[in-house]
This record gives structure tokens, C-alpha cells and sequence, in this order.
């Protein structure tokens, strides 16, 4: 909630040391968990290795740690870390390493809003600020040891760039940050995640990405970014996928013809003529959501994680029709999450994909469709993430927004035999009109037609009828018709 704040926990399967009373009763169990007592809502949460991070709408990011106890009476609770509970303050956005496996996340990248006093400072290759008075105030990133909460590392922009959002991608050794500017704008960075706990200084160098170069008509509202590729959605909603690796790329695309090793940064336009709102990247597919609440898959489907009912690759976005209303939608590894609404509010959530590892609770096996998972739901949830070990739902009960979905286009009936052969013997007449060359000829197949086939009210049929015998001309046939 935007003015309080709770956290519960779930178990979703086995897998502790000791199962409690509460988890043996059958369906799924829910228990409070410590809490920051001043945190102002959580508008996201992420998994690390040893602790889980928690961002409200203060700006502030919360440390807690990532272990789960069970007391006498059976209710399981999250220790508060001992130390380091507030990681950071002034946050805008933050990042960590973006595969499924806890254990690659070993640094937390946090953007931040600071004062520049010069303190500390690791400029990039920019020019300075403009000298004043009051010194303004900069974007940074700030990179905090996950295991110790200890800033490592920091680095400040010039004043004149603000950005609004962070994301990881790539791997250790070549660490790439992706920051998205409030004027649509992505820029990169690279550095060297085995290197930062080294004390030392160095320049770092910005650029400005390809998609804002090949395309700079067109703003950038989302960047989504996996291990070795990134998905970019525009403020119109179009959706651009950038490809690192030439499986990964095969993958995606269902051939590597098209790839090109030199230039990997190319941005590949996905074929959808709807408005996308929501996107999910996984590391060898993806999900799209459109403004019609449509959901479509693309990718890598050897798991059944495309939800499309086979195994089949799909190497264009491909619609999956779902149960119920969509609300947000979730890549992982080799499986995919659906958070979904029903018409009288009723949430759940629905998997497919690789079941193992608990990875959809009731559904061990796996699945090639979207389920219902064995996950109790709060009505109030808006979004979920999920990693290799844990899977969060965040509930928001007093934000107003607008609608996310427009009213989808009308869905075509299945015509029955008896309406397939009427429609077949009206598309005959027609063909006739077009063929005939007598006017008066016309008039008598459309009047018959309109006496035959029409379902209209018995009042207009007759004034359409009598219509067409008072403008049918007395003769204009060619001699020898009749």
C-alpha cells in the first residue's frame, strides 16, 4: 500500500528442514513476517543471495535477510538483518544480476539522486558542471557487496542527464549498465564487477546506445534486460529486441541467419501491429502484453514454457489465450507466471514450463498450457517476480490508475453448418449482380435475396421489397432474356 506496508510468507512446497504443523494441513499457509517499521509502501521487491530487497515509495531501499525460521508454534518469519537495514535512500531505481539463480547476485547496483560536492566522485568521461553556487544535484549509481551491505563503488553523471531507469545485463567480467533517461534516451557503461572491491579510481565511458542512434524519433519508456540480450518497449508502444548471442539469437528467432557477430547491437523490430503495454524477459524467451490485454510468446519453447500447448519454438510473437484478464506476466529460466484477474475480482496465478524445483507449486511435472498453481492469491496483488527459490507478489490497495487494457475487439463466432451454407449461397447472388448486365435483372436477384435470406424486422423486409419493385425499370433487358 502506498501509506502502510506488511509482508507475508508462503511456503510453496517442500524443501525446509523442518515442516511445520500449519504446512501439513493441505492447501497453501500464510504467516506475517518482520517488517521496516518506516517503510512507505513497496512498489518492488527482488531476491538476492542472502537477503531480500524491498523499495518503497520514499525512495528508499530496504535490506532484509533472506532466511526463514520457524518458531515453536509452527509460523515461519523472515530474520531481520542485523545490521544495514536502510541500504540506501534517494533511490530511483536498482538492479541486480538478472538471471533466476540467487547465487550470480553479487552486487546490487542502486541509482540514486545526490548532491555532487565532489566528494567521492568517479566522473565519467563528460564534460564538467557548470560552475555555481549550489551544487547541483546528480544522478549516480552506487554499488553496494550484497553479503555486507557495504558501498564499493560509485560513479556521478553530469547534471544534465537524469535518468529514470537501471538494468544489468552481460556477465561479470563485463558488466553493462543500461540507464534510461526521461527523454527516452538509453546509455551504456561497462565495468569489471571482479575488480570492484579493489580500492582505486578510474574513468568509466558512457555511450549512448544503438536503438537511440538508429532510431532517435522514437523515446524509450522500458528497457527489460536478461544474461545476453535486452528488450526495449517505445512510448508507442512498438517493442525492439537486441541479441548478444548467436544461440540465444537462434533461440529467439528460430534460425541465426540475420545474426551478426560484429554487430551485436543492432535492435531487431518484433512483428506485432497491437500497442504493447507489459513486457517479460527471460533468458531465451519472452512475453508480450498488449493494451487489449492479449498475451503473446515468443522464444524457446522446449519446456513448454510458451504456454502454446506443444514444444515448438516460436520464432515470431504467437497469442496464448488464457483463462482470465491478465494483470502482469513473468519470464523465467525455462517457465513462465501469469498473474491473472477474473470478472468478479477473483485473482490467481497461472504457470507453465518446467515444474522442477518447485518452480510451479502443484505442479511438479510441468506443463505445455497455463494452470492454475497452488499459490493463495491476495485480491489486491498488481505484480509478481519470481527467482530460481522465491516468488513475491506485490499488493496495492489505494493507488487510483487508469485502465491499463482498452475493450478488446469483438471475438468472431464460430459459424454453424446451416450459417456457412447461407453465407456461401448469398456470396453465389452476389458474384450474380456482378455478372449480370440487365438492371432489371439486378433488382429481381437482390429482391429475392432480400425475401429469402434476410433476418430483418417482417416491416422493413416488405418496404424494402416494395422498394425494389417501384425503381425495377418495365424493360431494359437485351432481346432473347427473360
Amino acid at each position: 500500500m502506498n501509506d502502510s506496508q506488511g509482508l507475508q510468507m508462503q511456503r510453496l512446497g517442500s524443501g525446509w528442514s523442518r515442516t511445520p504443523q500449519w504446512c501439513r494441513s493441505g492447501g497453501p499457509s500464510v504467516s506475517l513476517a518482520v517488517v521496516p517499521p518506516l517503510a512507505l509502501g513497496y512498489r518492488r521487491s527482488l531476491p538476492t543471495r542472502d537477503h531480500l530487497l524491498l523499495f518503497d515509495y520514499q525512495g528508499t531501499v530496504f535490506l532484509l535477510r533472506n532466511t526463514a525460521t520457524s518458531s515453536l508454534r509452527g509460523h515461519m518469519t523472515w530474520r531481520r538483518a542485523a545490521r544495514h537495514t536502510v541500504l540506501c535512500q534517494n533511490a530511483k531505481d536498482f538492479a541486480v544480476d538478472p538471471r533466476s539463480d540467487n547465487s550470480f547476485r553479487q552486487y546490487i547496483y542502486v541509482l540514486v539522486s545526490r548532491t555532487n560536492s565532489g566528494a567521492e566522485a568517479v566522473p565519467p568521461s563528460w564534460p564538467g558542471p557548470p560552475s555555481s553556487a549550489t551544487p547541483p544535484r546528480c544522478d549516480c549509481v552506487e554499488v553496494y557487496q550484497q553479503d555486507t551491505s557495504q558501498r564499493v563503488f560509485r560513479m556521478t553523471f553530469h547534471p544534465s542527464l537524469t535518468f529514470i531507469q537501471l538494468r544489468l545485463t552481460g556477465s561479470e567480467v563485463n558488466r553493462v549498465l543500461l540507464l534510461l533517461t526521461d527523454t527516452g534516451k538509453v546509455y551504456s557503461l561497462s565495468v569489471n564487477e571482479t575488480q570492484l572491491s579493489t580500492p582505486r579510481s578510474y574513468t568509466v565511458q558512457l555511450a549512448l546506445k544503438k536503438i537511440s542512434i538508429s532510431l532517435p524519433h522514437l523515446p524509450i519508456a522500458q528497457v527489460h534486460s536478461s544474461y545476453s540480450s535486452v528488450l526495449y518497449l517505445t512510448g508507442e508502444g512498438s517493442v525492439y529486441l537486441e541479441v548478444h548471442s548467436v544461440g540465444v539469437y537462434r533461440q529467439f528467432i528460430g534460425t541465426q541467419q540475420g545474426y551478426n557477430p560484429h554487430d551485436i547491437h543492432t535492435p531487431l523490430p518484433l512483428s506485432l501491429p497491437y500497442k504493447v503495454v507489459k513486457c517479460s524477459l527471460g533468458l531465451s524467451h519472452l512475453c508480450l502484453l498488449d493494451d487489449c490485454g492479449r498475451v503473446f510468446m515468443q522464444g524457446s519453447n522446449r519446456y513448454g514454457q510458451l504456454g502454446t500447448g506443444d514444444k515448438i519454438d516460436r520464432g515470431e510473437p504467437t497469442e496464448v489465450v488464457l483463462s482470465m484478464t491478465p494483470v502482469e506476466v513473468w519470464c523465467g529460466l525455462n517457465h513462465s507466471l501469469a498473474l491473472l484477474q477474473g470478472e468478479s475480482g477473483v485473482k490467481e496465478v497461472q504457470g507453465c514450463g518446467c515444474g522442477g524445483g518447485r518452480r510451479l507449486p502443484g505442479c511438479s511435472k510441468g506443463s505445455a498450457v497455463f494452470i492454475k498453481l497452488n499459490i493463495k492469491v491476495p485480491r489486491a496483488a498488481r505484480s509478481l517476480c519470481a527467482s530460481k527459490d522465491c516468488l513475491f507478489l506485490l499488493c496495492c490497495h489505494d493507488i487510483a490508475e487508469s485502465p491499463l487494457f482498452r475493450c478488446p475487439p469483438p471475438v468472431k463466432e464460430e459459424e454453424s453448418e446451416v450459417a456457412r451454407d447461407e453465407r456461401e449461397r448469398l456470396i453465389w447472388q452476389l458474384a450474380q449482380l456482378r455478372e449480370c448486365e440487365s438492371l432489371r435483372r439486378k433488382v429481381d436477384i437482390l429482391r429475392w435475396a432480400v425475401q429469402r435470406h434476410m433476418t430483418i424486422n417482417p416491416a422493413h423486409r416488405e418496404f424494402l421489397v416494395e422498394a425494389l419493385i417501384a425503381i425495377r425499370p418495365v424493360s431494359d433487358e437485351p432481346s432473347g432474356q427473360s
